[in-house]
């Protein structure tokens, strides 16, 4: 049975960020639907060289990297082999098998992944390996929730944040228009939210068009920041078990059948 036969599943993504999930959506038998919410802005070449400068100082017992985007973007600002030399004496962590792909294009191979990729499911990883007095550096977005720095330092590890790039919302492109025309004529099924900043930036777009996601549209959410961010809304969510992109067409597949029934 496809689960999603007939529905059209939106995503907060670009259609380039998104192939996974149009793959998966249409394996299930629904319709693709790419919005992206935000736009990458890199910090510049001389935040990536203090990333590499940090390493090479205090030379971190960890260094975790939070997402494919944040490998794309230290990588499109220094050199394969300066971040490989940076890198020779830290344990590397990906949170997420595509963070982990994406290193790997690099000639990066890591040594730890969290069973739960998210935040927490790095504290979870680390809070089982004496932590106290360790250190750890993160690259990562300058929108980032402040848990994951504030729970390893209650663990005693010494944290570095280095904030590669920003998220800006991005304009009222006509895709957004089609998007919302397509919400107007009821042929939008479900809204896969794939950040917390991707969340704010959706309902910021949405209200320049004066338009609103309507109650029959399900939202799903990727992880536990996510859905709070929906809370903050007012948007009750399905929240994906295995907080993937792949977990959230999961999610979806499971909400349409299990109406059907």
């Amino acid at each position: 049975m496809l689960g999603l036969r007939n529905k059209t599943v939106a995503i907060t993504r670009s259609e380039e960020d998104a192939r996974e999930f149009f793959q998966l959506v249409s394996t299930e038998g629904g319709k693709a639907v790419a919005i992206p919410a935000i736009e990458i802005v890199s910090a510049g070449p001389e935040v990536a060289q203090k990333f590499i400068a940090l390493l090479e100082k205090k030379k971190h017992d960890y260094c975790a990297f939070m997402s494919a985007q944040a490998v794309r973007v230290l990588f499109g600002l220094v050199g394969e082999k300066e971040v490989a030399g940076a890198l020779k004496q830290t344990a590397v962590i990906t949170v997420g098998p595509k963070t982990w792909q994406e290193l790997e294009k690099h000639g990066i191979k890591a040594d730890m992944m969290p069973g739960r990729f998210s935040s927490i499911g790095l504290v979870e990883l680390l809070s089982k390996k004496e932590p106290k007095g360790k250190k750890i550096i993160i690259p990562r977005s300058g929108e980032a929730k402040e848990f994951a720095a504030k729970a390893l330092s209650d663990l005693g590890i010494r944290v570095d944040e280095v904030f590669l790039y920003s998220a800006r919302t991005a304009g009222v492109t006509p895709r957004w228009k089609e998007f919302g025309d397509l919400l107007a004529q009821k042929k939008i099924d479900a809204v896969v939210f794939t950040s917390a900043s991707n969340v704010r930036s959706f309902f910021e777009i949405m209200g320049r068009m004066g338009a609103e996601l309507p109650g029959g549209v399900r939202a799903i959410s990727i992880g536990p920041f996510t859905t709070a961010e929906l809370a903050k809304k007012g948007v009750g969510c399905h929240e994906a078990k295995d907080h993937t992109i792949k977990g959230t067409v999961e999610a979806a597949r499971k909400l349409f059948t299990s109406r059907q029934k």
